[in-house]
């Protein structure tokens, strides 16, 4: 592993949220690195409905700025008095307060030509916050002009972000195959390394005995989701698989943003078989996914679902769980591991052969398989990319 340098992460979202990613690679990283890990920048408007919606208290604008979460890992928060805002001279002096701040707590933390890693490509303008950085690195896990609510001037104006992100950066990170195709060549220091298993946390809950009340309370089989629950999941076609097949249990685990398609998320939440269990923590997840007995994959099949690659993927192969799938590309690279089904239409039959894959040498099949994409061996992958980086700008390993 990459050892004794100082990691700045700039993150489109808050420590304590989702665990996605950035936090599993940031954490790992900290056991022989410093880690700074940056919360997004949050914009005026959204400060203000926090405010009126009590999600945000007056009490939230003199919050620390930085606070350790553990061991060499440091959380920032940007101040909450300056945020993004889109009006000249506004959105100027609050970027200078948020860049002195940030400048401060690195000198106060003792940063010094830190390792800096961007998230999306909106985020390109911050490169220019950290003074002498070592290595500047974009990790890409989306195709973000895939979004739903891209309009055609959004889509160009991330094309010229990610064009001049590309320029920007020592190298890019991507995450599935079709990222790299579409990536490498505005920057040809481009490296495919897909997301993992968190393998071990997933082992320890497996030799646990201990099984969450609530989940317990569900009657089986159950079909599970982890993960945001957003438009990007085909929430109609479970309504429909949860309404067909009242003897199955749909158990969904994580963040509902579902402002589009509210109705239909609610008409599903409503059916007797359907659990929405919101209030999990992240470290009890695998307790969770353990009782699953099939894992779910519902992506739309869409130009989004072409690109990415899903961690819930790995954790439901390292729980040793069936899993159902939509067809996808980063799916259809396990098929004989999963159970694919060609529509929405066929995911029923996915569920069925799933629900009967539940042999013990199909349930260790899985694990092996998990084993072999652990977080630890993409850590070792990741961490030869940066030093080949590094190598190639006369800055090797310490």
């Amino acid at each position: 592993m990459l050892e004794g340098y100082d990691i700045i992460y700039f993150a489109p979202d808050t420590w304590e949220g989702l665990w996605r990613t950035r936090h599993q690679l940031m954490s790992m990283f900290a056991r022989k690195n410093r880690v700074l890990f940056v919360e997004g920048r949050i914009s005026l408007r959204k400060t203000m409905r926090g405010l009126r919606q009590g999600v945000l208290r007056l009490s939230d604008l003199r919050r620390p700025s930085v606070r350790k979460v553990m061991n060499n890992l440091f959380v920032f928060r940007y101040p909450l008095w300056a945020p993004i805002s889109g009006h000249f001279p506004l959105r100027q002096l609050t970027a200078s307060v948020r860049r002195q701040y940030l400048r401060y707590v690195l000198r106060k933390l003792g940063f010094s030509q830190p390792i800096v890693w961007l998230h999306r490509p909106s985020m390109v303008d911050l490169i220019d916050d950290i003074p002498s950085p070592r290595l500047l690195l974009y990790h890409v896990v989306d195709e973000y002009t895939t979004y739903g609510n891209v309009t055609p001037e959004r889509h160009r104006r991330i094309e010229a972000l990610e064009k001049e992100m590309a320029a920007r950066v020592d190298g890019l990170i991507v995450v599935s195959k079709r990222l790299y195709e579409s990536k490498r060549q505005p920057n040809p220091n481009t490296y495919l390394i897909p997301n993992g298993a968190n393998f071990q946390v997933y082992s320890a809950a497996l030799s646990d005995p201990w099984a969450p009340e609530e989940l317990r309370a569900i009657p089986q089989p159950r079909l599970g989701y982890i993960g945001l629950i957003s438009s990007k999941i085909d929430l109609e076609m479970l309504r429909d698989l949860a309404a067909a097949h009242p003897e199955w249990s749909l158990v969904f685990l994580g963040d509902a943003r579902v402002a589009n398609q509210l109705e239909t998320w609610e008409a599903l939440i409503a059916l007797p078989n359907v659990h929405y269990l919101k209030q999990v923590k992240g470290s009890q997840v695998p307790y969770y996914v353990k009782g699953f007995d099939v894992g779910l994959m519902p992506y739309v099949q869409n130009r989004h679902a072409d690109y990415i690659s899903p961690m819930k993927l790995y954790d439901y192969l390292a729980a040793g769980v069936p899993v159902a799938s939509l067809d996808f590309p980063a799916a259809r690279e396990f098929g004989q591991h999963i159970h694919l089904a060609r529509g929405p239409a066929d995911f029923a039959q996915a569920v069925r052969e799933a629900l009967s894959d539940n042999s013990p040498e199909r349930f260790r099949a899985r694990r092996e398989l998990a084993a072999q994409h652990s977080w630890e061996a993409r850590i070792e992958q990741i961490s030869e990319v940066i030093e080949t980086l590094l190598a190639s700008k006369g800055d090797g390993r310490r």
